[in-house]
């Protein structure tokens, strides 16, 4: 579905991403995780097109991303970044049919579409007449999941999403989040510094150090076939406060 071979980004002579292959499998959700700085935001946006590597090809459905199909490609993949990035002076309505006027939907069509869309995010319909301010923080990220979902995308790519929610809020849209995926069946790339969402989510964890892979597995064998001191010193330094007051309390 997407492949990155032998792909480098630099910034100002600052090394983004080293010269690294991965391959995202398909109809399944990859959780892109490490510290900051450690290139998974920028892994995202080489997929997607909005930056190129300086060296190195990506890959999407058996075609290398190229000026030439570049905006083709990109229809194909839906993309949400944290906190939702709508635009302010639409309505939820409008940021979340932004795709569909482009390319000159009727009116019917859309909002068939977007009835689909409210029922699946479980958004209440009315909350699209209002404007992204009037919406709280976990809505605006329903709203930007629909825009994402409009042109029923192959690939979805979500760059912590849930970063800035209350945690209560961010708990009820992860479950939410699981179920789209599992119900819709489509290849997932989702970025988070969270070991414990990259858990719950992540069929294929790819933990990042310094634009590298450290490692890249299912959880289970990141916490008990650890590659490097690294891998673990990253899980058990995200352990629960609560696990830790358990420690204190055996010694």
């Amino acid at each position: 579905m997407i492949t990155l071979d032998g792909v480098r980004k630099e910034y100002e002579n600052e090394v983004a991403v080293r010269t690294l292959s991965l391959q995202v499998p398909p109809q399944q959700t990859t959780v892109l995780i490490g510290p900051s700085g450690s290139g998974k935001s920028t892994l995202l946006r080489l997929m997607i097109g909005l930056i190129t590597p300086d060296a190195g090809t990506v890959t999407v459905n058996g075609q290398p991303l190229s000026d030439a199909n570049v905006q083709a490609l990109r229809h194909r993949m839906g993309y949400v970044i944290q906190e939702g990035g709508l635009f302010p002076h639409l309505t939820g309505r409008d940021n979340a049919a932004l795709m569909a006027h482009h390319f000159g939907w009727s009116q019917a069509r859309i909002d068939a579409r977007l009835n689909e869309l409210t029922d699946l995010v479980q958004l209440n319909p009315d909350r699209l007449s209002q404007s992204p301010s009037e919406l709280s923080g976990g809505q605006r990220q329903r709203v930007s999941l629909m825009r994402a979902l409009l042109l029923d995308p192959d690939v979805l790519l979500l760059d912590e999403p849930l970063g800035a929610l209350d945690p209560m809020v961010r708990a009820d849209l992860q479950d939410d989040l699981r179920t789209i995926f599992r119900r819709l069946g489509k290849t997932v790339v989702f970025v988070t510094h969270d070991i414990g969402e990259a858990g719950f989510f992540g069929d294929h964890l790819v933990l990042l150090r310094d634009g590298a892979i450290e490692q890249q597995d299912p959880m289970p064998a990141l916490v008990h076939d650890p590659a490097s001191t690294f891998v673990t010193d990253f899980i058990d330094v995200q352990r629960a406060p609560l696990d830790h007051l358990g420690d204190e309390n055996r010694e």
